[in-house]
């Protein structure tokens, strides 16, 4: 009952986050957009660590450096999803990226020695399944390529984190990953556009701040998951963004989705349940 209601919480803030990240992505360039909302997230995430008395025991050099690893495949993980939700639906991106429990049951057995339930393989058919039926929906391929990239280094480098985060607080772990992915960001944007253009006029757009807002409290709390609770659990919290998706994609986004596109979503949906029922 406790995992429910952290769910419900984590969700909840990512989704509120998602929203303004969407809103966002039709003014801003991914990488832009991810550079802006990560300096919000760095300072606020930087007066929460200070004012928490967490500062001190530092996190140990090993644990900083997987910390690190983590925080670039999630870096790679946020400016992917940016940039498939400026190619494809809210609700297509939302449902790619839930199949990413698929990779917190794997390496669950991989670092934990869980054992490998049968029902498993039906489930990973079943969503590859429902993704190839909207690969065949030819002017959203490019959108599914991020979304599908953005999925697998989310997986990864979210469920590489319960590794660390044994070892150090989740205040400490926010605040070093939000912090990677403003580094990463700012050099991504120097190399390509010659200039981190940090004063530009109009720059530090308020949907950000709330992007930042919303994602430092979801990112403290999963953090804290990660802590307690199993990957095969962490992995069923992912499905609860589903009715999240479906309710923004039609009422605030006015997406329509085709009848391929639902098949496909359905698909990894059915895949993910059958998941959740019978391998947590």
């Amino acid at each position: 009952m406790q995992a429910f209601w952290f769910s419900l919480l984590v969700n909840s803030l990512f989704f509120i986050a998602d929203i303004f990240i969407k809103f966002g992505s039709k003014e801003l360039s991914a990488a832009r957009l991810v550079y802006i909302r990560s300096i919000f997230t760095v300072i606020l995430s930087g007066i929460w660590l200070s004012e928490s008395g967490n500062i001190y025991p530092l996190p140990a050099f090993t644990v900083a450096w997987q910390l690190i690893g983590c925080s670039i495949l999630c870096a790679i993980g946020l400016y992917t999803y940016v940039k498939a939700l400026q190619l494809i639906h809210f609700v297509n991106v939302a449902v790619v990226g839930i199949s990413g429990a698929l990779i917190h049951y794997i390496l669950g057995v991989v670092l934990y020695d869980e054992k490998v339930n049968p029902w498993f393989y039906v489930a990973a058919l079943l969503s590859i399944a429902g993704i190839l039926i909207q690969w065949r929906k030819g002017n959203q391929k490019e959108g599914l390529i991020y979304a599908m990239i953005s999925s697998i280094t989310w997986g990864f480098g979210y469920a590489l984190l319960s590794i660390p985060l044994q070892h150090t607080n989740a205040i400490w772990g926010t605040f070093i990953m939000e912090f990677c992915t403003l580094t990463l960001t700012a050099f991504f944007l120097y190399f390509t556009d010659g200039t981190y253009n940090l004063l530009k006029p109009g720059m530090l757009r308020i949907n950000l701040f709330f992007v930042a807002l919303f994602t430092i409290f979801g990112s403290y709390f999963i953090n804290i998951c990660y802590q307690k609770f199993s990957l095969n659990i962490l992995g069923f919290m992912q499905l609860a963004f589903f009715p999240y998706a479906v309710l923004a994609g039609y009422f605030l986004f006015k997406e329509k989705l085709s009848r391929t596109e639902w098949q496909g979503n359905w698909l990894i949906i059915a895949g993910l349940s059958i998941y959740f029922i019978t391998c947590t």
